[in-house]
């Protein structure tokens, strides 16, 4: 299938890539979600950990037309191999943080992703409730992830050696 691009007046034909297995396009039955493409393309997966990308994505994949989930975090934790309640709370927080998901009462809401780009300086308007403005003088966000990680791997960790018996008194 061949389209038109237009680039500075003059028209240029550009060939759209096919698919290796023509025979097995997606099509949609029931249910459908999406990935905002923005999400990828505009930062707002920077500084995600694995498990909070990976979170977000279940809940897109499970959410409803209005990006609602009923799943429990211990079907969430089943899906994605969570051993210690801790960690899906973490990754929940985070996103909160970003505000790209809602959480209330055990139901979850996938939000249309914010209007500023987190690529894009603020405009002076103030912050989404819930979400904390980072200071210039805040630690490298690479950095604060991989505190958060450790902080996260120690605890479970811990939790691990307790269920052993080890660290009682």
């Amino acid at each position: 299938m061949m389209h038109s691009v237009k680039t500075g007046g003059t028209e240029m034909r550009k060939s759209r890539p096919q698919p290796p297995r023509p025979d097995r396009r997606r099509s949609i039955r029931g249910s459908f979600s999406w990935i905002d493409h923005r999400f990828l393309r505009e930062g707002f997966d920077e500084g995600l950990t694995r498990l909070e990308k990976l979170l977000y994505f279940v809940l897109v994949a499970v959410s409803n037309q209005d990006g609602v989930s009923f799943y429990s975090d211990a079907r969430l934790s089943e899906l994605m191999d969570i051993r210690f309640p801790h960690e899906l709370d973490g990754a929940r927080k985070e996103l909160m943080a970003r505000d790209l998901i809602a959480y209330e009462r055990g139901i979850y809401q996938v939000l249309d992703l914010p209007a500023c780009s987190p690529r894009k300086p603020r405009e002076s308007s103030p912050p989404p409730p819930g979400q904390v403005l980072r200071s210039s003088a805040s630690p490298p966000r690479l950095r604060k992830n991989a505190l958060r990680n450790a902080a996260a791997d120690l605890e479970s960790i811990k939790q691990l050696l307790e269920k052993c018996g080890w660290g009682r008194a």
